[in-house]
């Protein structure tokens, strides 16, 4: 007696669109479906069985599956196969399927993204006496249920799915084979793949071993193979609470800017993702992540993982045990370590600025330029200035290191932020930017006989610059070397055309109020420095012509050194000095 078609209890038609366009990223997740349904039959059923067969067909254009599971009776395939829910909602089929999760139902379903026909021909392994059904879907909505005109001899389940033509690409041996060794590899149920008519055995897709499990150089391999490139090192993950272990691959070449590039996750033993971004902290730039899931749910798709407390919990955790083994390998392999940290340094800072946990990680292993050679932050003293111009730092870094002061250099990308966020964060150290004019308020004047030769030389020095808006200031400050200061004022003038040219614009009025030094005089201000000789000398018997020119020198000097550009009549000024200097000297 032939069967009478019935209809699903929902439009087929709309659940295969909603699949397609809203819960599946590509009709590619029809070969794992069937996977996944044959190895939770089998897994279901409880015994040692036979192998799960794929097998290809090219000449039906057809894909069948046969395990030797649990199997479905044909009251299973009605409620199973044809109610699958009555509202097209996403977050509704997402709850659907994790009701039916691990059996046949909305995942089967995935196969209408490339068949209008499928066939499943079933024997129950909870009835001995259990007859075979054969279950038919179509394309337009319908489907019968009827007694299989070949019963199988084992129970089990046999689904076949008939490639639209326009969909035989989905069927083509070779990529099913890809897909199936991708989504299958680490599946411990033994599965094999066929092609008919190929007298070739059948070759086994799953079964490898996963990378947590391998000996470090298997380990190193698996990584190059798959991530592309050979580790620096790796981290190991265990969470036996929720069932999660993995291996975090420290990558050995910086990724600036590219923030994750995604880690490749599964749910127990089937490939869920390469590219997945929710397990795993987004700081952790430096790593690649290979992860077994455990119990973490997923979403509708099988695609991604379910967003939920215990994601959260997973997720807080494999950055702790991260942190940990960054910091093993701190300890246990100095060399490594240090490469880690000349590859990571720059992406380091940004983390630290955008996760406050980081803080104290970057604070006990990055190493930081200063005016007394390299430091890490938890070795540097209770008072620091940093810059945040590199030109500042080479320029100015022996002259704070002679006041007693010590000077960082924060000009890496990330660098000046990452130090105000650790000022913020505790309370030992206290970290300020540099400020030129704060730096000449604390250095010290000349005294006793010095103060009379300082006045002389203030006085001629204002005779000279006083036309050119600059102010004239005279200190005793080491190192000696140190001739001249360029400290910025608080009108244009002379010195500056613009305010792009002056590097310690952005300085002045950058404080909280009342917390700045302002000079006395708002103009530009040269300083002069008399412990050098040749400012000494300044206020000696120098003729006066050549005195002069040697003040405009040093004046000039002095905004070089500030990183000043020279306009074209400030270089012939210069230039015109000079030769006055050699003149005078010859």
């Amino acid at each position: 007696m032939p069967a009478t078609p019935e209809n699903f209890q929902v439009d087929l038609r709309g659940i295969v669109e909603i699949l397609s366009h809203n819960l599946y990223s590509s009709p590619r997740v029809y070969v794992r479906e069937l996977i996944q349904n044959g190895r939770d039959a089998v897994v279901a059923r409880g015994e040692e069985v036979p192998p799960i067969e794929l097998v290809v067909d090219p000449a039906a254009g057809s894909v069948t599956v046969r395990d030797y599971g649990i199997g479905l009776t044909e009251a299973d395939a009605r409620s199973l196969l044809s109610t699958i829910g009555t509202s097209s909602k996403r977050e509704e089929l997402a709850a659907a399927r994790r009701e039916y999760l691990g059996q046949f139902g909305i995942g089967l379903l995935s196969c209408f993204l490339v068949a209008d026909q499928i066939e499943v021909i079933s024997r129950s392994a909870r009835d001995p006496q259990a007859s075979t059904m054969r279950w038919i879907g179509y394309g337009d909505g319908t489907f019968t249920v009827a007694p299989a005109p070949h019963p199988l001899e084992e129970p089990g389940t046999v689904v076949r799915v008939h490639a639209r033509p326009d969909e035989a690409e989905w069927v083509g041996a070779d990529r099913v084979l890809r897909l199936a060794r991708e989504f299958a590899s680490l599946l411990t149920v033994p599965i094999t793949f066929a092609v008919v008519g190929d007298p070739r055995p059948p070759v086994r897709v799953s079964g490898d071993a996963a990378p947590w499990t391998l000996p470090e150089e298997a380990a190193a391999a698996w990584c190059e193979d798959t991530f592309g490139f050979a580790p620096l090192a790796s981290i190991p993950l265990d969470v036996p609470m929720l069932g999660i272990r993995g291996t975090a691959f420290v990558t050995g070449e910086a990724t600036p800017g590219r923030g994750r590039a995604g880690d490749r996750v599964h749910s127990h033993g089937m490939f869920v993702a390469a590219d997945n971004t929710q397990l795993v902290p987004e700081w952790v730039t430096f790593a690649r992540v290979a992860v077994e899931a455990g119990s973490l749910s997923l979403t509708a798709s099988r695609e991604s993982l379910h967003e939920s407390g215990s994601l959260a919990t997973a997720r807080e955790e494999i950055g702790h045990q991260v942190r940990a083994g960054i910091e093993r390998l701190a300890a246990g392999d100095p060399e490594v370590f240090g490469r880690f940290v000349d590859v990571h340094g720059q992406g380091l800072l940004a983390l630290a600025v955008a996760h406050p946990e980081m803080l104290q990680f970057v604070a006990r292993h990055l190493t930081w330029e200063t005016s007394a050679g390299p430091m890490l932050l938890v070795e540097m003293p209770a008072r620091i200035t940093f810059t945040t111009q590199d030109r500042d730092f080479s320029t100015y870094a022996p002259l704070v290191q002679a006041q007693g002061e010590l000077l960082v250099n924060g000009a890496y990308t990330n660098g000046a932020a990452m130090l105000r966020a650790y000022d913020r964060a505790q309370t030992r150290l206290t970290a300020r930017e540099f400020e030129l004019p704060r730096l000449l308020g604390d250095l010290p004047r000349p005294r006793g006989e010095d103060a009379a030769l300082a006045e002389r030389i203030a006085t001629a020095g204002r005779g000279v610059l006083d036309a050119h808006g600059v102010a004239v200031d005279v200190r005793a400050f080491r190192p000696a070397s140190q001739l001249v200061l360029h400290v910025p004022g608080r009108a244009a003038g002379f010195v500056f055309e613009d305010v792009e040219d002056d590097p310690w614009a952005d300085l002045l009025g950058g404080g909280a109020p009342g917390t700045q030094e302002v000079p006395e005089d708002p103009r530009p201000t040269l300083v002069l420095n008399l412990r050098a000789e040749a400012v000494r000398a300044l206020g000696g018997t120098l003729a006066p012509a050549t005195r002069d020119e040697a003040i405009r020198a040093l004046h000039l000097l002095s905004l070089l050194q500030a990183g000043i550009r020279l306009r074209a009549e400030e270089q012939a000024l210069l230039a015109g000095a000079l030769e006055s200097l050699l003149l005078a000297a010859s």
